[in-house]
């Protein structure tokens, strides 16, 4: 049973066939809780540990070195209601799934020096782009609505997920002026992920046995891309441009399976070259006074150019399966505006931040083609000092959007399904961050010295 639209798909191409996943937004923003409390405007800021997810330039403001860890933890609801037969004979009762979980997701190490009397800062980090984890158990009642319509069937489906996309990067930036900044991280991409999916289908007034049909896949990514960023800043505001470049790479799975019509079928698997998009990012920030700051972002994500080229020549969009030519996938625009108050007290400084943003998805359900929309609020704050930062932010999103599926077990047209309705997805993020900064550099220097002998 497949009652999943665009926001709901993973980025997994089986071919012809996309995995459930409540919830999943595809955009690429950096990672911290502070900019998290801004709503992701962080592109023209980018000056603490985890400035090079944001932009790679943001590294040059760093002057000493800086270890960073952030965790995340979030709930996604999703909800399917209103489907109804195209041909308005029968409808589906509602559908609800709902999915809760924690895990770190950045963590990196940058230690600024100074090269040819330029500062320039190295970092070494890694990031889980996507968390795919989500599980469900879910059931939905196909009633007739007319006396010639289909008969009753009570449809039953789990579906678990596990794993995730992650990013290992080695990032560098340079203070050219007192004004300009330039760096750049190459990007490793990794991702493994499991689906295990059960589904049944049961006549209520019949005396046929149950259908089902269940199965097991594993999926691999490797790829990898570069990122560039351009960083300006002066006293009272700043702008900051970003590009991350298309990633290159290798998609392979693996899958096993079994059914009511047969119960042994052979394993399946499947190798091709994938591509996912590029993406490109302006950013502003302005200081009107000299505690508040005051950034917006724009992104642009070229979603159209994901697919995967199959070993037998066929090139299909990554979120459904589908040929390019007839998939829905579509560019997006991102907006997101935020704000932060610095309170200062003895010795540290409490902000807060808060935010809104516009979030479109690239993937769009092939028959109704409807866009799928997120609105993000979000607030923060934190306890801050020369050495230690704690944040803390807290995201909302939301979306809904006319959906299509086929429910049941026999094979359908994703671009003439057999029910059509309304969906909804909701999500909320708790994110923490810890970022140490060693101000003593010299103690440093010399406890190295005397652990490696040094004079």
């Amino acid at each position: 049973m497949r009652a999943v639209g665009p926001a709901l798909a993973v980025l997994l191409a089986w071919p012809g066939v996309a995995a459930a996943q409540t919830g999943t937004v595809f955009n690429r923003p950096g990672s911290g809780a502070r900019a998290a409390g801004m709503a992701n405007a962080f592109i023209a800021i980018s000056d603490d540990g985890t400035a090079a997810s944001w932009n790679p330039a943001g590294l040059g403001q760093l002057r000493k070195p800086e270890f960073s860890v952030v965790t995340t933890t979030s709930h996604q609801a999703s909800s399917s209601e209103g489907f109804r037969t195209r041909d308005d004979m029968a409808l589906f009762s509602p559908i609800a799934a709902a999915y809760t979980g924690s895990y770190i997701d950045f963590g990196s190490l940058a230690v600024p020096v100074t090269i040819a009397t330029k500062p320039v800062t190295f970092q070494a980090s890694w990031r889980r782009l996507y968390t795919l984890d989500f599980r469900e158990n879910v059931q939905t009642l196909r009633t007739p609505v007319t006396p010639r319509g289909p008969p009753r069937m009570l449809l039953e489906g789990n579906s678990d997920t596990t794993g995730g996309f992650s990013l290992l990067s080695i990032a560098g930036a340079v203070k050219l002026t007192s004004r300009l900044a330039i760096g750049g991280s190459f990007n490793v991409w990794r991702a493994d992920w499991d689906d295990a999916e059960s589904a049944s289908e049961t006549l209520l007034d019949s005396d046929a046995p149950p259908r089902f049909e269940s199965s097991q896949k594993h999926n691999r990514v490797r790829a990898h891309n570069l990122s560039v960023g351009i960083l300006l800043t002066y006293p009272r505001w700043s702008i900051g441009l970003l590009r991350q470049g298309t990633a290159h790479g290798e998609f392979s799975g693996t899958g096993t399976g079994r059914s009511s019509r047969d119960p042994q079928p052979p394993p399946d698997s499947f190798t091709g070259d994938a591509q996912f998009p590029q993406s490109l990012g302006l950013g502003v920030a302005w200081r009107p006074v000299p505690r508040w700051t005051v950034a917006f972002d724009l992104t642009w994500d070229e979603w159209s150019r994901t697919f995967l080229d199959l070993e037998d020549g066929t090139r299909i969009d990554v979120f459904n399966g589908l040929p390019l030519e007839v998939a829905a996938t579509r560019n997006t625009l991102s907006a997101s505006a935020g704000a932060e108050c610095l309170l200062h007290g003895e010795g540290f400084v409490i902000p807060i931040r808060f935010g809104a943003a516009w979030e479109p998805q690239g993937p769009r359900n092939p028959y109704t083609r409807d866009p799928v929309n997120f609105m993000m609020l979000a607030a923060g704050t934190g306890y801050n000092t020369n050495s230690l930062k704690f944040d803390a932010a807290f995201q909302y999103r939301w979306t809904s959007f006319r959906n299509a599926a086929d429910f049941g077990l026999d094979p359908g047209n994703p671009l003439l399904p057999g029910a059509v309705g309304e969906s909804a997805s909701r999500e909320w993020r708790v994110k923490l961050s810890v970022i140490v900064r060693l101000v003593d550099t010299e103690r440093l220097h010399r406890t190295l010295r005397k652990v490696f002998g040094g004079a």
